[in-house]
């Protein structure tokens, strides 16, 4: 039986919330439990991670360092394929709040770029792209453009 419409996009946004979530409690195991078995995580300037493996090991030595690590998302957009109904992109606006163990107090707004699967009732984060796009350490801000090498969505 096929999930109606929003349910999917409300699952959808489930699932990207309960990523937040674990990224937030430092939980690297839950942060790739939201990835298919083949999923990727890309970041211009980290890397491409691929697999749940590579991504527990990525971050625990990302989400290591901080005295709290907060990630909000702030807006998305979720567009399931009409031809395909167990598939979906999604883009999300994400901004994480942070202070490391040196003392050091970030604030980084990016934006996510999603490819998600439906397995049975489930769905799953594919690729997930993350763009920062201002950065403020202790005042100092920094900016990116949004980037122009990422699809459209709707």
């Amino acid at each position: 039986m096929m999930l109606p419409h929003n349910t999917d996009d409300q699952a959808i946004r489930n699932l990207v919330n309960r990523y937040a979530d674990a990224a937030s409690r430092r939980d690297p195991a839950g942060v790739a439990g939201t990835f298919t078995a083949e999923g990727t995580w890309y970041a211009p300037e980290l890397g491409r991670f691929e697999g749940r493996d590579a991504m527990v090991a990525f971050f625990t030595s990302m989400l290591d360092g901080w005295n709290v690590f907060l990630q909000a998302m702030l807006s998305g957009v979720v567009v399931v394929d009409n031809f395909n109904s167990k598939r979906a992109v999604g883009r999300w606006f994400v901004q994480e709040t942070g202070q490391r163990a040196e003392g050091v107090n970030l604030i980084i707004s990016g934006v996510y770029h999603d490819e998600y699967v439906r397995d049975g009732d489930t769905w799953l984060i594919l690729h997930r792209r993350y763009d920062a796009l201002m950065r403020n350490t202790d005042g100092t801000v920094t900016t990116q453009p949004f980037p122009t090498d990422v699809p459209a969505i709707g």
